[in-house]
């Protein structure tokens, strides 16, 4: 059987993990081209992302028998290395240090550090000979990686922060709390700091990203989320209050993403010209002042209204479609998500959330209900292989990854088991196809993104008794359905395994291994 060849760890080797992390991250480096080809560590909740500077140093066969590696995910300007949730933010903190220890520059440097070396990186991108397809699709994925890489180092402060508003907003509508209690006072000061940082944290890693100088992306965000910029560009004909944000959050116009990470763009393309002209010791002095006047005029007078209208637009139309087609909307998002998250782009994707949340007019996420029921059908589809394999490793692994899978967070599920199998992969797709669509037609929201499954319930309940009947059901149908496609297509045999990766290949020019 097809189970019986797939290298599974035991608990036992999930103890040994934690005592070989160090071990572990340098064998990633060494089969990655070694040291001196590292250019950016980054992760996300499940993989180690890698920016290199060349991507032929990469031994894959090495990587892909190291038994706590799941899967490899190469992209145009990206591996991903898939590991778990369970040791990827260990094994990120280890990388880095191992690089500092071999005087490597740490990738991921501290809010309060600004380095030299910053200011010189390009974005990395693999070279035109590195046999990487070009076209419209590369484009999209190009473009998705940016907005990855601006959002997994703010993902923990997105979910925390949702969790807060959530706990909040429902404490709110209830008689649990007396008026002017200290503490209930206090969760509201902490979520409402979390979301005033966030632009500020936008414009930081945005300018990093694109290589200007971090600190001087942070003042662009705060500068971009005065209350009185409204004022000074025209968009309102009074004056603007101070925003209370102890309740919601309040991105509208000045608290956008997308002027914030357009503005950046500028600013470090600014900078960086300013660099070449002017020698190295007034540059130090000059560059980042002239790149904050004319990137933040630009960026308040020019950019910041072309974007607002871009954004409203894009959600204009994603609203349409949600209002007017949401059951045909649900159905194809609720579909295809899974196979998004084989590239591991679904983190890029994100942005079109944060848009529909920062637009006024919107102000809340109907995509995430759609992403959740694609989650929860995996984990559906997990329980399927669980109950049926006789392959005692394969079951303990499907059932914790199960769990997990309910829990928010698919990666070990969905790659460690149900793509290897195939079949549970598409009934997966199958039952998350289903879910969207009932979700979809019922029109369920959220309040913010960055949780699926259960957690994502504080974003659910705030909105009334029927939103949440109506996710659990489509909860309810998505697994179910996942699970009974998968007992009758039979978990074990091997269908679509290859057809599933021939397809991530001609659409995204990247590789991906099972």
């Amino acid at each position: 059987m097809l189970s019986d060849k797939i290298d599974l760890p035991s608990s036992r080797h999930r103890r040994a993990k934690d005592h070989s992390t160090e071990e572990l991250a340098r064998r990633l480096i060494d089969l990655s081209g070694g040291p001196d080809n590292m250019v950016e560590v980054i992760h996300c909740t499940t993989r180690i992302r890698l920016k290199l500077k060349n991507y032929d140093q990469i031994d894959e066969a090495g990587l892909l028998q190291i038994k706590e590696v799941q899967n490899i995910n190469k992209l145009p300007g990206q591996l991903q290395i898939i590991v778990g949730p369970e040791l990827v933010y260990k094994l990120h903190r280890k990388i880095n240090l191992w690089l500092q220890q071999h005087e490597q520059t740490a990738l991921e440097p501290s809010i309060l550090e600004s380095k030299e070396s910053e200011l010189q990186a390009e974005p990395s991108m693999p070279s035109p000979d590195q046999d990487q397809r070009s076209g419209i699709m590369q484009r999209i994925i190009q473009v998705a990686t940016i907005f990855s890489d601006i959002l997994i180092p703010i993902l923990p402060l997105f979910i925390a922060a949702g969790i807060l508003l959530g706990l909040v907003t429902i404490l709110q509508s209830s008689d649990w709390v007396t008026e002017g209690a200290v503490w209930f006072r206090l969760l509201q000061l902490l979520t409402s700091s979390a979301f005033q940082i966030i632009s500020v944290l936008f414009g930081y890693h945005a300018v990093r990203r694109f290589g200007g100088t971090p600190a001087i992306g942070a003042v662009l965000g705060i500068a971009m989320s005065q209350p009185d910029l409204a004022i000074l560009i025209g968009s309102y004909d009074t004056t603007v209050q101070n925003i209370d944000t102890m309740v919601t959050p309040q991105f509208s116009y000045q608290g956008a993403m997308m002027p914030i990470i357009l503005a950046a763009l500028i600013m470090a393309w600014i900078e960086k010209g300013i660099r070449r002209i002017l020698p190295a010791s007034a540059s130090t002095l000059l560059a980042p002042a002239i790149s904050l006047i004319i990137g933040g005029t630009l960026a308040i007078l020019l950019i910041s209204p072309v974007a607002i209208w871009l954004g409203e637009w894009i959600g204009q139309e994603l609203e349409y479609l949600f209002i007017y087609g949401g059951t045909f909307f649900g159905f194809i998002l609720g579909g295809i998500y899974s196979t998004i998250v084989l590239t591991g782009l679904h983190q890029g994707i994100q942005a079109l959330e944060v848009a529909l949340i920062a637009d006024p007019r919107v102000g809340v996420n109907f995509l995430l209900p759609i992403w959740s029921m694609a989650n929860m059908a995996q984990g559906g589809a997990g329980l399927a292989v669980y109950l049926t394999t006789r392959n005692n490793e394969l079951r303990k692994v499907a059932l914790s990854g199960s769990i997990t899978a309910f829990l928010g967070i698919t990666e070990p599920i969905a790659l460690g088991v149900n793509l290897k199998l195939g079949r549970p992969f598409l009934s997966a797709a199958i039952g998350g196809a289903v879910g969207g669509a009932y979700v979809g037609f019922h029109h369920v929201i959220a309040s913010s993104f960055g949780l699926t499954g259960i957690p994502m319930l504080v974003y659910i309940i705030p909105f009334g008794e029927m939103n949440f009947i109506h996710y659990m059901i489509g909860f309810l149908l998505s697994a179910g359905i996942a699970f009974m496609t998968t007992l009758l297509l039979g978990a074990e045999k091997p269908a679509f395994r290859y057809h599933i990766s021939n397809i991530v290949r001609k659409f995204t020019g990247g590789r991906y291994e099972n």
